[in-house]
């Protein structure tokens, strides 16, 4: 059992998951090298955040060029939990959000890093689970991927040069966080929300049986 900035952070062997709260669950999806693994687990446990989940990494799991650029956030890495699709590794989530650059091409609400901290705050307090997808390095977060989205994230950098790397968005998003520790938005009210697995299941259920009634035409 160890005791990192504040946070309460029990370790398990095995592959199943940490007990970790308040902190979101960080999910990286389809990404292109190892080495940017490894510098997000460092920027992660820079702000006290440690449960990582990988989405169809290109070079596949487990990477010596993640255990190389880490910095001895080995932590993250022997934990880092890997899944096939977006879904699967946000379907015990109540709410997700994600950083790209795509906010103009969808109709989801966009906040900045640091209300988005507050929202985090505020759902880790009403006792849900959050989670922070980035995308990979060249293209970002695909529309299949946004499907299992509630928020997109902005962060405010010089709109003449935006451009971050993985590690940099991983440390802006989570150091913001950090900073939201014992803050909450006062805006915010949602009460029991399903997981994103239970609401995938109402959801293809409902299209199952709207397609039997001849709705989709």
């Amino acid at each position: 059992h160890t005791i990192l900035s504040g946070t309460s952070i029990t370790l398990e062997s095995g592959t199943e998951p940490m007990a970790i709260n308040p902190s979101p669950v960080i999910v990286l999806v389809a990404t292109q090298m190892g080495e940017n693994i490894g510098m997000c687990a460092r920027a992660m446990l820079n702000c006290g955040l440690s449960r990582l989940r990988l989405v169809a990494p290109r070079d596949g799991w487990p990477n010596n060029a993640a255990t190389a650029t880490a910095a001895d956030a080995d932590v993250v890495l022997e934990n880092a939990e890997i899944y096939e699709s977006v879904a699967e590794a946000v379907a015990d989530c109540q709410r997700v959000f994600a950083t790209t650059a795509r906010e103009r091409a969808t109709n989801l609400p966009v906040v900045s890093a640091e209300k988005s901290a507050l929202e985090i705050s505020s759902v880790s307090s009403a006792g849900q689970q959050s989670a922070i997808l980035f995308g990979p390095e060249a293209s970002g977060l695909d529309a299949d991927s946004l499907l299992s989205v509630d928020t997109l994230i902005h962060i405010g950098t010089n709109p003449e040069f935006s451009s971050l790397n993985l590690a940099q968005a991983v440390l802006l998003v989570g150091w913001e966080w950090r900073k939201s520790q014992g803050k909450t938005n006062p805006a915010f009210q949602e009460k029991e929300p399903a997981g994103k697995g239970d609401l995938d299941k109402f959801l293809d259920r409902l299209d199952s049986e709207l397609e039997k009634q001849d709705f989709f035409l």
